[in-house]
């Protein structure tokens, strides 16, 4: 089972998944193109993927492709979903920063503004 996580865990397992997805048919050599990965990696990925029976392959004459099995849309839907949490955590941590750069900034004018006022009270003192 840690194992299984390890593998999931990586950038190509869960992106060659994600890819997949996103088509019903998929052919490793676009796949490799499209997460920047050698070929050879992609088809390596692909059968560990099918090992696990997330992945099935067909040949249409000679040419090879893949298809996610309903286990494998699974597991892609669940990536697809935390992809999409992870974003969104991503994002509002964002907009915390500018929230806190905004606050930080205004806390820095009214210091200043505070001490503009103690200087003129204690000049006419």
């Amino acid at each position: 089972m840690e194992d299984l996580l390890k593998f999931f865990l990586q950038d190509k397992p869960a992106g060659v998944l994600l890819a997949m997805s996103k088509n019903e048919k998929s052919y490793p050599a676009d796949i490799s193109k499209s997460l920047a990965a050698t070929y050879s990696h992609i088809v390596r990925v692909i059968q560990k993927l099918e090992r696990y029976g997330l992945v099935e392959s067909e040949k249409e004459g000679r040419t090879k492709y893949i298809r996610l099995t309903d286990l494998g849309q699974q597991v892609a839907h669940h990536l697809e979903g935390l992809e999409m949490t992870l974003k969104n955590i991503h994002h509002e941590d964002k907009s915390n920063e500018k929230v806190a750069e905004k606050l930080e900034t205004q806390d820095t004018s009214e210091s200043t503004a505070e001490g503009g006022v103690n200087d003129e009270k204690t000049s006419e003192k």
